[in-house]
């Protein structure tokens, strides 16, 4: 069956549908590089706390000129798929993990955003679907939820693999990044990932005209990176709410 794009131009190509169905129609070997933020299932230590709605558990917190945090205010529209346990959550990882690296070329890098409570979990996933497992990359928003009595959580992290040996860049990039969130006067999806991210996270993927995937979209930040780097991109969204504001802000960059 042919896949019809729901967005597409001359650099980045979005299809709505869900990301397993969508990754195994896709023509294998195809891909550089996997940047990806899927639902964490996370947020929170018990079960009926995970299952709560993302608008409940991720929201935000914006900087005060001071450096201080503040309350959360803005509003979002929500997203599916969050409310898996642990142990399904792993077989999900696993099963679109393993349809990213049949799409994708040999020696291809993956990068997948996770929290702390998934981290352990995001490592041994990834290597389930046939990646190599190369490193952490540490995320410092600056700022986070304040915890009485409890370090601060303003990092997040994003697990790094490779489809076996790869080739290597001249870069030297540090694996601490400092990127403040997006501010949520711009911001359009509840966990958006700014685009000055996601452009550095690309440092160690050699190549001058890459193809980037990116199987849950969201609001379409992998794409507007990988366009705004010079790339080629394929994004998949399973939200048509998110798939309309990411076609929107791709159209606007030709605009």
């Amino acid at each position: 069956m042919t896949l019809t794009p729901y967005y597409q131009d001359d650099h980045a190509t979005l299809y709505l549908g869900e990301a397993c169905d969508i990754l195994n129609r896709l023509d294998p070997g195809t891909f550089d590089a996997v940047i990806t933020d899927p639902p964490y299932s996370s947020g929170g230590m018990f079960r009926s706390d995970r299952v709560a709605d993302p608008t409940a558990k991720y929201r935000g917190w914006s900087q005060n000129e001071d450096g201080t945090s503040r309350a959360p205010t803005a509003t979002y529209s929500t997203f599916s798929g969050d409310c898996r346990d642990q142990r399904t959550w792993m077989m999900w990882v696993s099963a679109w993990g393993t349809a990213c690296a049949q799409a994708s070329k040999p020696g291809a890098h993956i990068f997948q955003f996770t929290d702390w409570r998934q981290l352990p979990a995001t490592t041994d996933a990834t290597q389930l679907g046939g990646w190599t497992w190369r490193g952490i990359i540490v995320w410092d928003k600056g700022v986070g939820r304040p915890m009485k009595g409890r370090f601060r959580n303003h990092l997040e992290f994003i697990t790094w693999a490779t489809l076996g040996p790869h080739e290597r860049t001249e870069a030297y990039p540090s694996t601490l990044i400092k990127v403040p969130t997006v501010h949520s006067t711009k911001r359009v999806h509840l966990t958006e990932k700014p685009v000055e991210l996601l452009e550095a996270i690309l440092s160690v993927v050699p190549g001058d005209d890459l193809l980037i995937l990116d199987p849950f979209a969201g609001s379409g930040s992998t794409l507007v990176a990988a366009t705004q780097t010079g790339h080629r991109s394929v994004g998949i969204e399973l939200d048509e709410h998110y798939a309309e504001v990411a076609a929107k802000r791709l159209q606007d960059l030709g605009a």
